[in-house]
């Protein structure tokens, strides 16, 4: 498996998508919202790439079952719904209802990269998760951070260090999630090749070094970066210490035909249905 990650979010090739997971990832806070509001209940994220578009889809659907969700500015969009602050989307507002999402990187993201195999939302929240469906999987892995305004991102950044890491150790030690093992990546003159069959890009170890930087204190990064002093200064610091919590959910949405969904769990060998997280 090869992982690469587009620190610039630059409009990749399509061609070096169609055979590979893509994981999309905006910590602050598209993904996270994404994760957040799917884990409370919600049916599904239609992420959109403009206001306007987001006002047209909503008359598609039946009156009340559809929340309009996201920012400008990081603040609420007149006569939306919601804002981007995972904080709103509580079970009694989103449970059973379509979200319509539109934020200033990551929404657009998503669509900048639907050409992969697989599209998934990645954020610290998921984030074994995710690594878990990338080996899975077994594709070649381009991970796409949103950014900020087209410009690099500290913590998206470090969250795609944190999910090299997390594939890494999943390969090494399989599906034994007490591992507590360290991981040091130390660039070998095999382009990149780590062990296990992983092979990084200079991109990835580049990530994968920032995140060991910042490891033991996720939230150091997101107070270090210019979008999370943006939050803190509008008053959504509780946004960041939401945000930098791990693996508290164990879904991975899946974009695909212009929606996120959760992915249907496989049925039991029983013939009944598994069970995935409400």
């Amino acid at each position: 498996m090869r992982i690469d990650i587009q620190l610039i979010p630059l409009l990749p090739d399509s061609s070096l998508l169609v055979n590979r997971t893509v994981v999309v990832i905006d910590v602050l806070r598209a993904t996270s919202v994404i994760v957040h509001a799917l884990s409370k209940g919600a049916l599904e994220i239609i992420p959109v790439e403009t206001t306007d578009m987001a006002f047209r889809q909503r008359d598609h659907f039946p009156p009340g079952s559809t929340l309009l969700g996201g920012e400008r500015h990081s603040k609420r969009i007149e006569g939306f719904d919601l804002g981007n602050s995972p904080r709103e989307y509580v079970p009694e507002i989103v449970k059973n209802k379509r979200i319509i999402l539109m934020t200033t990187n990551g929404t657009k993201a998503f669509h900048s990269v639907s050409k992969g195999k697989e599209v998934m939302a990645a954020s610290f929240l998921n984030i074994r998760a995710a690594a878990e469906r990338c080996v899975e999987r077994d594709h070649d892995v381009m991970v796409f951070p949103s950014g900020n305004n087209g410009k690099f991102s500290l913590e998206d950044a470090v969250c795609g260090g944190m999910l090299i890491d997390r594939i890494r150790k999943s390969i090494r030690v399989g599906t034994n999630r007490n591992d507590c093992c360290t991981y040091t990546v130390v660039p070998t003159p095999d382009h990149g090749r780590v062990g296990d069959g992983l092979i990084l890009g200079d991109a990835s170890i580049s990530a994968h070094i920032l995140y060991q930087r910042f490891e033991s204190n996720l939230l150091e990064a997101f107070h270090l970066s210019d979008h999370g002093k943006d939050l803190v200064r509008l008053g959504f610091g509780d946004d960041l210490v939401y945000c930098a919590q791990t693996d508290i959910s164990t879904l991975v949405p899946i974009f695909k035909d212009g929606v996120i969904r959760v992915p249907s769990p496989p049925p039991s060998p029983l013939g009944g249905e598994g069970k995935g997280e409400g």
